[in-house]
């Protein structure tokens, strides 16, 4: 039977009768609705008013009653419309700055061709240079090209190293490279192949094709490529060539980006994005290139791309024994490709970028850019003395000593131009790449080594003006034109006016000439490309303007109403101004883009309709947002200023107060949280911010818990409060470093700096969770006695179980992930004993994906389903008390009602009815529904990260209590206070006492138990007294500083789960839990839970802060007021978030837009920024108000017949 009908069987039965939480005296817990000071008596009428029926009610309400209710509209609706609207205005603000800041690279669709190289080759052709009827652009070097790309081939994976005493993993295991550079030196060369960032694969490839410079926002693109319209040698070589004569094998990107160059007929492509997967594409690629490599005349293009490095780097990290193994697989493929290949065919051996200490990629660190390059050819590629001879080295770039050597360093774009002509194809039209010199001067005569090495560096010189001249005239007052005219433009004219000096005048045609010519065209390539990578893509400043402008508009609205409505609900007509101003925006959106357009600076911005509309329905509906609050505020103040000028007209000054402390410290710590975006360094070192912010407040509760006036719960507080600090000490223990932050940080998350394997010790303590995470809970649920219902079922058993579920899962992901032969990798393990002989395929991926999957169904169908039948932690106890002749009752043994028939009380004997956990009715289901949320995101986490989700859940539960605690405090003060003033005023406490005295004669006891008596009469009848109104209402505790130390444990939760605002330290691990290859719908959604779910889980805590321990205790009119704080709350955080975001936007896209780690250090953080108060909003309208705060509340109100305003 349902809690309701045993609740109405219980009234039937005896008067409901409790104590704070619905109890006898005896177990009554300390709550916040019923502080110490109340008497149980009044607890007692507190709980039955609660639960009788109210005057024109029966039970639940007459009808007419119920009909009124079912017309209003429920609050959690009405706070969760207000929330989707500043949800929705956050959104426009994001996409109108995003459309400003971070744009993709203008692409230009021209394409280049072999009869146009746009430069006069007269002076080549003076001396029988000039371009032959049958060539392109320049004579065909190679009739063949094998071009094999080894996914994430570090440059010191490469390059021999003969200074190391004890050899990680990955050096020095491609002999077959360092014997060929030792003994055919002018037949091999190997370069350091420095990529653009991002350093993500599809990325990569453009570049590699088009020689390109890509843009931070494609690096979210990096799972669905798309076909690649830019001009590229593929294409080139394709159309050369034919279709028939290009052969490809390996990582399906490549099908992606060149459908209609790689189909069916000539490509075998495999899925890329199994990180976990070492082997099956790359035995894929051995399996193809065997066939192709005997027979090479059916084909003049072999690319091959294999993915297994990489894989290994994201699984276990670059010092790993499966990294050994994997890089001994690649030497045998190298060996075997170099010794199938004729002597017209060059060998490219490159990786498209490199992989930090963890194994992961996507940044900027001298690791992840760094790759390897390897040219080969059985026939002489290169002239050594000539290099010197022509004194190009400083025209050239070197690497510091790797492995005791120095090498040549090139740009991964300068493949494009060198691989172009060396094929005999044109250069890309985009490319802004420069020819590799050393692969031009093969000749073994001097005058024509550096006649064709000129020759090639003009035609790229040419390639590259005509690209900017096309560029310029497409948008002639972007930055890339400005540059062009004062930077680089004057440097190619200068070369060519040289040039054409010298093909007059045969004298001039010297070596030391040439040479000269050769360092002008390479001083504009070099400069050209160097003010590309400052510029980088044009900023939209009306449209960051647009964006930043409406989201700090709306931040404003909401301090506003943080400020203005603090006891109030929502406006009654706030939704009928909100919808009417959006509503007029899109009206007036098209005859608003005109009047724009006549503003100078709109007039060279790619603002569209889209734009204007989205401004103007952001702008108009935040002018309905305020006239609502206008007219609502006149309202208020004209009918208080009525009630009170009676009294005293000076009262009116009383609208103008200052902020209490709490509101004080919470805008400090908002303001200097905003300052933080002021540098690189600060937001390099936010987490240590962080924790300062937190410790912070750790010692201002401090302060707060020693003026607690009970003793009990003063002591209770400053233990709490300490716990607070120690935990966010053990929080910040966990870390993971940025390059920037060198020295300064010790990483902690992984095993080692040089993996991305958990530890040990965190696989350990994870398991131990599974019984130390659910005993705490039912700890802390068990102080209210709501360890009832669905608590007791899922506390015990479906978290318990999820936990344990969990960890089993990581274990077997830790240990099973080695027991491929590499055993020597698990020699000494803890887990070790439990693996053995596990093979890691078939049963056992079924195994691993049957637990979390089973554990993902606790969190999100069983446990919900169970919740939202029955969400209230509450029971019925039914307890017979024996009533001696002084009136006095006794607790006798009696019965637990659960529904059943009962007997009648045994004579003498009253039975009464007590409501178990009746205190924290609202708190203890919300949080039950929370501890479904952690659960979900806990999984989704490597196991410290689970652990320290577990210390955040710990932390929010404390943060909630401590709220509490001061709450009790604030109304007893607030209680003697006002005593104190009745006592003073009216002198009726000391009259009554005397007569208690007369009456008990001089007995103490009877004396004291007579003027509490009266105090309790006076306390109760002087408060609900119109005429001693004066002396104050029950203090409302502010909870804004609590708020923003609960937005601010988000942030830390985010650092201390292994995560920072860089692309490579996202956990793509996390993509393939609970699935054994990439899911397009599941992969995604882990990874953004994996990487967001700290905000989520704050997020979704919120309304804790007020609802914990209240008591659903009604008024005189049968309602609770809860959703005036609970919206202030709900836009503080929205608020906080949000001014971060624009500090970040004024900064960002503002000031520093051209600062030097404006990719590298301020646009990450600003896309992490944008993403948190989206999830954060999300989090808040869906699922904290929407679905829990709504069941919650619906249910309380129905079954004790109260209704929550």
């Amino acid at each position: 039977m349902s809690l309701r009908k045993t609740l109405q069987k219980g009234k039937a039965q005896a008067r409901a009768e409790s104590g704070a939480d619905g109890a006898p005296p005896s177990l009554q817990p300390h709550t916040a609705a019923t502080p110490p000071s109340r008497t149980p008596a009044a607890a007692t009428s507190m709980a039955s008013s609660s639960r009788s029926p109210r005057p024109g009610q029966s039970g639940g309400g007459t009808l007419a009653s119920k009909e009124t209710l079912n017309k209003e509209r429920s609050p959690s609706t009405r706070l969760a419309k207000l929330l989707l609207w500043v949800f929705l205005i956050h959104i426009g603000a994001i996409y109108l700055f995003t459309r400003g800041f971070l744009l993709s690279r203008s692409v230009l669709d021209a394409k280049s061709e072999c009869n146009n190289t746009n430069v006069d080759e007269s002076a080549f052709d003076l001396q029988g240079h000039g371009r032959g009827e049958q060539e392109c652009w320049y004579p065909q070097q190679f009739k063949k090209a094998v071009v094999i790309v080894i996914d994430a081939l570090r440059f010191d994976f490469v390059v021999p190293h003969y200074d190391l005493t004890d050899e990680p993993y990955y050096i020095n295991k491609l002999p077959v490279i360092h014997k060929l550079l030792e003994s055919q030196p002018e037949n091999a060369l190997v370069f350091q192949f420095v990529a653009d960032p991002p350093t993500t694969t599809l990325q990569r490839l453009k570049a590699l094709t088009t020689g390109t410079l890509p843009t931070i926002i494609d690096a979210g693109s990096n799972f669905a490529s798309s076909a690649l319209k830019e001009d590229n040698w593929l294409s080139q070589f394709e159309a050369s060539r034919g279709q028939d004569r290009v052969l490809f094998m390996g990582d399906d990107t490549w099908t992606g980006l060149f459908p209609n160059v790689l189909t069916v007929n000539n490509s075998h492509s495999f899925p890329s994005l199994d990180t976990h997967d070492l082997d099956t594409l790359d035995n894929g690629v051995i399996h193809a290139l065997g066939p192709a490599l005997a027979d090479i005349s059916k084909w003049d293009l072999l690319i091959a791309h294999f993915l297994g490095v990489d894989h290994c780097g994201h699984t276990f990290g670059p010092n790993d024994p499966h990294m050994e193994s994997k890089l001994a697989q690649m030497n045998d493929q190298i060996e075997r490709v170099i010794d199938s290949v004729s002597d017209d065919t060059l060998v490219v051996i490159m990786g498209d970028h490199g992989m930090n200490g963890h194994g992961d990629h996507g940044g900027d660190s001298d690791d992840e850019i760094e790759a390897g390059l390897v040219l080969y050819s059985k026939r002489k590629l290169i002239n050594k003395s000539l290099m010197d001879r022509f004194s190009l080295g400083d025209m050239l770039q070197y690497t510091k000593p790797v492995g005791g050597t120095v090498y040549r360093t090139v740009t991964q774009i300068d493949l494009v131009p060198t691989l172009s002509l060396l094929l005999g194809l044109p250069i890309p039209f985009n490319n802004l790449g420069s020819v590799i010199p050393e692969l031009f001067l093969s000749a073994t005569n001097p005058d024509h080594a550096i006649r064709d090495l000129l020759r090639a560096m003009r035609l790229n010189a040419a390639q590259v003006s005509t690209y900017f001249e096309s560029y310029k005239d497409l948008h002639p007052t972007s930055d890339i034109a400005l540059a062009m005219q004062i930077e680089f433009g004057a440097l190619f004219e200068r070369a060519e006016r040289f040039m054409r000096d010298i093909g007059q005048d045969s004298r001039q045609q010297t070596t030391e000439h040439l040479v000269q010519a050769l360092r002008l065209y390479s001083d504009f390539l070099r400069t050209s490309l160097t003010s590309c990578k400052r510029i980088w893509a044009h900023f939209d400043v009306p449209l960051m303007a647009a964006g930043g402008g409406i989201l700090l508009a709306s931040c404003l609205c909401l301090l506003v109403y943080i400020v203005a409505y603090r006891d109030s609900s929502i406006p009654p007509y706030l939704e009928r101004f909100l919808a009417g101003g959006t509503l007029f925006g899109i009206a007036s959106a098209r005859y608003l883009k005109p009047l724009l357009l006549k503003v100078q600076i709109i007039q060279d911005s790619s603002v569209g309709l889209v734009d204007v509309m989205i401004f103007s329905m952001a702008g108009f509906s935040i002018l309905g947002f305020l006239i609502s609050l206008v007219l609502h505020s006149r309202t208020s103040a004209a009918t208080a200023v009525s009630a009170s000028a009676r009294r005293e007209k000076k009262s009116l000054l009383r609208w103008i107060r200052l902020p209490p402390l709490s509101g004080f410290l919470a805008c400090l710590f908002i303001f200097v949280n905003c300052l933080i975006f002021a540098s690189n360094s600060y937001i390099v070192h936010e987490s240590t911010f962080v924790i300062g912010f937190l410790q912070t407040f750790g010692v201002i509760g401090l302060l707060f818990s020693m003026r607690v006036p009970d003793k009990e719960a003063r002591n209770k507080a400053v233990v709490m409060t300490l716990s607070f600090m120690v935990m966010t000490r053990l929080l910040s223990a966990s870390t993971v470093c940025r390059e920037e932050q060198g020295h300064l940080c010790l990483p902690t998350f992984y095993a080692s700096a040089q993996q991305s394997v958990p530890s040990q010790w965190s696989l350990v303590m994870l398991v131990a969770s599974g019984a130390i995470t659910p005993y705490v809970i039912r700890r802390l649920l068990s102080q209210t006695k709501s360890m009832n219902g669905i608590a007791l079922i899922w506390i015990d058993y479906g978290l318990r179980l999820g936990i344990i579920l969990g960890s089993v899962y990581a274990v077997l992901d830790f240990e099973g992930s080695k027991a491929d032969g590499n055993r020597n990798a698990n020699v000494g393990n803890t887990f070790e004993p439990l693996m053995a002989g596990i093979n890691p395929g078939g049963p056992y991926m079924w195994l691993k994906s049957t637990l979390v999957r089973t554990a993902f169904g606790f969190a999100l169908i069983v446990g919900p389903a169970a919740w939202w039948s029955n969400p209230l932690c509450m029971d019925i106890q039914m307890v017979d008390e024996a009533v001696d002749g002084s009136g006095a009752n006794k607790v006798v043994p009696g019965n637990r009602g659960r529904g059943t028939a009962t007997p009648a009380p045994p004579p003498g004997t009253q039975r009464k009815v007590y409501i178990l956990g009746y205190a924290n009715a609202f708190g203890a289901s919300y949080y039950v529904a929370l501890t479904m949320i952690f659960l979900f995101v806990m999984l989704t986490q490597k196991p410290l990260g689970a652990i320290v989700l577990s210390l955040g859940l710990a932390q929010i539960s404390i943060l909630v209590e401590l709220v509490d605690i001061w709450r009790d405090a604030d109304f007893a003060r607030w209680q003697q206070g006002v005593v104190a003033r009745i006592q003073k005023e009216t002198g009726t406490l000391a009259s009554q006492t005397d007569l208690a005295d007369d009456e008990a004669g001089s007995s103490k006891e009877a004396a004291a138990a007579a003027a509490a008596a009266a105090l309790e009469s006076v306390t109760a009848e002087s408060l609900a007294s119109a005429a001693l109104a004066k002396h104050g209402q029950p203090p409302t505790q502010d909870l804004l500083l609590p708020t923003v130390v609960l937005s601010l444990m988000a942030n830390l939760l985010f650092f201390a789960t292994g995560h920072q605002a860089t692309l490579s330290s996202i956990q793509w691990s996390s993509a393939f839990i609970g699935v054994t290859t990439l899911n397009y719908f599941f992969s995604p959604v882990l990874v953004a839970v994996n990487t967001l779910g700290p905000f989520m889980l704050c997020a979704a805590a919120l309304p804790l802060v007020v609802i914990w321990k209240c008591s659903p205790k009604a008024d005189k009119l049968g309602k609770i007021k809860l959703f005036p704080e609970l919206t202030r709350l709900c836009i503080m955080m929205m608020m906080h978030q949000s001014l971060v975001l624009v500090a970040n936007m004024v900064f960002t896209g503002g000031m520093f837009r051209r600062h030097l780690m404006v990719w590298k250090v301020f646009a990450p953080r600003f896309m992490l920024q944008a993403s948190a108060l989206v999830v954060m909003d999300v989090t808040l309208v869906v699922v904290a108000v929407l679905v829990i705060l709504a069941r919650v509340v619906k249910e309380v109100g129905q079954v004790l017949s109260v209704r929550v305003v």
